[in-house]
């Protein structure tokens, strides 16, 4: 017998759609890549103008911007095990930075380690297009009733 998907992962897609046009989803370029449950890859596109940092060694992205990538991605892949009538929130949220990150599109590769009734356990790491890894958090995600 198949496992029945769960309700957040079929709906985060189309919840995105709205998601996208406005706030933080909005201000770092964000789309969804790939979405299974416990599972999913968000794009993010960081640009000078918007989340440029200046250094004695150029601009880079502030990091600000990328820890809004990370819990977005953390956020995210919670709910694609949420059931129907739950949504996440961020309880706690660490992020390391590796390198500095340039402008341009970074992707967030997230999944869920373990989901209690009301937590999930979660961690990503963000790369730059080429593959360099520039940051990875971990986060504690809780289910709250809508």
């Amino acid at each position: 017998m198949p496992e029945v998907e769960p309700y957040g992962a079929k709906a985060l897609p189309e919840l995105y759609k709205d998601w996208a046009a406005a706030g933080m989803v909005a201000n770092i370029g964000t789309r969804l890549v790939e979405v299974k449950a416990g599972s999913l890859v968000l794009e993010g596109n960081m640009t000078e103008h918007a989340h440029g940092f200046p250094t004695s060694r150029g601009l880079i992205v502030h990091g600000g911007a990328i820890a809004t990538l990370a819990d977005e991605a953390l956020a995210s892949v919670a709910f694609t095990l949420a059931e129907d009538g739950e949504v996440t929130a961020t309880a706690n949220l660490t992020v390391d930075y590796y390198k500095p990150c340039k402008p341009g599109r970074l992707l967030a590769r997230a999944t869920v380690r373990h989901r209690t009734r009301r937590l999930a356990f979660c961690e990503v790491s963000v790369e730059q297009e080429s593959g360099e890894l520039v940051a990875e958090a971990r986060a504690l995600i809780a289910y709250v009733k809508a």
